[in-house]
């Protein structure tokens, strides 16, 4: 009687070794345990680009693994057909360059994000548009502008701490950031690219 053997491969991984498992690609499910444990350990490819070139690992390189350590074993693909692997250096233990880093992103996103903010209001007239509604509201230009223009101040960044779901480390709600949608988006995007590249030989990328 055959063992079935179920793999998840994921759509892209990022390694901070030199050589990447099976296990490091997809997630192994067996009744027979020993011939899950016999397959992760098993190295698919080994980078020697010192982390400068990707990487994609087709499913059929699975399948033609376990076929040469196992004669009973019936192999079902659940996830992905390739994987992009990409190698990265584990992180660094100097915290105050992370912490500087950091810092530097804020900087440019506050200001980037005050320069767009000034950009629009000048560009609409906001100043303008609270004159005239004084005016129709209360016969003067200028009675209750600077009240309008606090609560529009106000306004805004409470609506921007909602809209990105985030105050300081915190989230509002467990639902994810705008930003992380889009940055999910992004990264299934490349890597679809990379995979449909290959498949159309005008991609660059390794195959093992």
């Amino acid at each position: 009687m055959s063992d079935t053997l179920y793999i998840n491969m994921n759509q892209c991984v990022e390694v901070t070794t030199d050589y990447v498992t099976i296990a490091d690609v997809a997630t192994l499910e067996c009744k027979n345990k020993s011939v899950v444990n016999r397959l992760k350990p098993i190295k698919l490819l080994t980078d020697n680009s010192h982390g400068k070139n990707r990487y994609i690992v087709s499913i059929m390189k699975i399948f033609e693994i376990v076929d040469k350590e196992f004669q009973n074993v019936d192999v079902q693909s659940v996830g992905e057909t390739d994987c992009v692997i990409e190698f990265k250096k584990a992180n660094s233990d100097v915290k105050w360059l992370e912490f500087l880093k950091v810092a530097a992103i804020c900087i440019i996103l506050f200001f980037g994000a005050g320069f767009s903010i000034m950009s629009f209001n000048n560009d609409v007239s906001v100043g303008g548009m609270f004159e005239k509604v004084c005016k129709l509201l209360t016969g003067d230009k200028n009675t209750g502008k600077n009240l309008m223009e606090l609560c529009y101040s106000l306004g805004m960044g409470v609506g921007i701490l909602i809209f990105y779901n985030h105050f300081g480390p915190k989230k509002l709600s467990k639902d994810p950031t705008p930003i992380e949608v889009e940055m999910r988006k992004y990264e299934m995007d490349v890597n679809q690219t990379l995979i449909t590249g290959h498949n159309r030989d005008d991609g660059k990328l390794d195959v093992k």
